[in-house]
């Protein structure tokens, strides 16, 4: 390490304790202090970088875990630079298992307080209260926006409690941040069969398809839902699609069968009305 490094790293100590962030305070001193160990500093230049050092031990000391832990503060000998930097080090270590550990533990109380708030909504809904369970949800949403899925858990949670409409906001958001989101996905469906939107119901199925890719479950839904819009060549593919996946699939074969003679009929129909009898002339002489 050059002078100019030792020095930038002291720099760099100084402003992190500004900030309060111990563990790079630790480590950019920690550094310098290696940089003294493995270079010889003489002159204006050892002046400088020793003076710099004070100051930045002074910026240490001043922090309130520091004055927690050393009470006298930390204490520097020249010509003790290896001790001084293991002391940096093993301080940087525990200290650094110990921040780990109160976020961990932060974090657990806060999903705790999440979970809590969501089987209380959920206790909510299902008690007939679904005004107090959508305001809730609301809060519930703003204050763990951060947390991943909030609010496809959300959805989940009202479709299941038959709170559909409340729903599908939660639900087109969570696909918006994660289109391959599953369990929004059908959520989303099933909420758009619960508010009798066939329409919406299969531009959500085929949107569903087009992010996971098609299945049997959805095909067969897809059919069911083409089958309350009497949609009958719908039914019959969407159906035989699901069959194919999975030839011992007795709902699709029903709605197979159940859509041929639609289908044969019509077609029979249609033929038949484009032809014309002929026209039988009787000449006579």
């Amino acid at each position: 390490m050059t002078a100019k490094e030792i020095r930038e790293d002291i720099a760099r100590a100084r402003a992190y304790a500004k900030k309060s962030d111990y563990l790079r305070t630790l480590r950019c001193l920690a550094n310098a202090i290696r940089g003294l160990m493995t270079r010889q500093v003489f002159g204006a230049e050892k002046f400088e970088i020793h003076a710099h050092l004070d100051e930045a031990l002074r910026d240490l000391n001043k922090m309130k875990m520091m004055q927690k832990l050393f009470p006298k503060g930390l204490k520097y000998e020249k010509g003790k630079e290896k001790a001084f930097y293991q002391t940096l080090m093993r301080l940087h270590k525990k200290l650094g298992e110990a921040m780990e550990k109160a976020r961990v533990a932060k974090i657990r109380k806060r999903l705790s307080v999440l979970d809590d708030n969501l089987i209380k909504a959920a206790n909510l809904a299902q008690s007939g209260h679904q005004l107090e369970a959508r305001k809730l949800y609301s809060k519930i949403s703003e204050y763990f926006q951060d947390i991943d899925g909030i609010n496809s858990d959300i959805g989940n949670r009202m479709a299941m409690s038959g709170m559909f409409s409340e729903a599908v906001p939660y639900l087109l958001k969570a696909l918006e941040t994660q289109n391959n989101d599953a369990r929004a996905h059908n959520a989303l469906i099933l909420s758009y069969e619960g508010m009798h939107e066939t329409m919406k119901a299969i531009a959500a199925t085929k949107d569903a398809m087009r992010w996971l890719g098609p299945s049997e479950s959805l095909y067969l839904r897809l059919a069911k839902l083409h089958l309350a819009q009497r949609e009958w060549g719908d039914v019959y593919n969407n159906a035989k699609s699901a069959l194919d996946r999975n030839p011992l699939n007795a709902e699709a074969a029903k709605l197979m069968k159940m859509a041929e003679p639609k289908i044969f009929s019509s077609t029979k129909q249609s033929g038949g009305k484009g032809r014309t009898a002929k026209k039988v002339h009787t000449l006579n002489f």
